[in-house]
């Protein structure tokens, strides 16, 4: 059943395609990582949530038993566009759910501005004797002096129009529609 995109969304990456990149990463992932005995990943909560747990599937479904799984609370908006400071949040008990030699994979939605991931990345790497990477459903090509990169990406975005859908809201709704909407501006002529 085609997921109907709300009133003034147009559809941006259909959940095919959007399962098709989730595939594909977990796919470069499991390569990267193949002689590793444990894999960190940190999914950033709120919006790394559906990506996290799609990721997480496929990855167990071709490595079973690897993955170490302890999210952390990040965000750097307080409204659409709004940016503020980072602010992260290790849960309780975060350094007992991951293994501090192992590899770590932060794993969010979206790599926008770049600021909340050096921030996170930082603690992480202060946190952790394996490598800091970072895996993304959709990066934003821009210029960004702090977080050039994503490690692991399936889509890139060249607008600046807000995403929604697969983790990413818009006054805090539509983080699990199936598929990644835009606003639809009207200007497609």
């Amino acid at each position: 059943m085609e997921t109907v995109p709300p009133e003034g969304l147009r559809v941006l990456w259909t959940r095919e395609q959007i399962a098709d990149g989730v595939e594909a990463i977990a796919e470069e992932l499991v390569t990267t990582y193949g002689d590793a005995p444990t894999v960190n990943l940190v999914p950033v909560m709120t919006g790394g949530l559906h990506f996290a747990a799609a990721l997480s599937s496929a990855l167990e479904r071709r490595a079973p038993g690897k993955w170490l799984i302890s999210p952390v609370f990040a965000a750097a908006y307080v409204a659409d566009g709004d940016v503020t400071t980072p602010s992260i949040e290790f849960p309780a008990g975060f350094e007992g759910r991951v293994d501090a030699a192992a590899p770590v994979v932060v794993v969010d939605d979206l790599l926008d501005s770049g600021t909340t991931m050096a921030a996170l990345v930082s603690l992480l790497s202060e946190r952790s004797a394996g490598p800091v990477r970072v895996a993304v459903l959709i990066e934003r090509d821009r210029e960004r002096e702090v977080f050039p990169h994503a490690d692991f990406c399936a889509f890139h975005v060249h607008e600046d129009d807000w995403l929604v859908g697969f983790g990413m809201d818009t006054g805090r709704r539509f983080r699990g529609l199936d598929a990644v909407y835009v606003r639809d501006t009207g200007d497609e002529g």
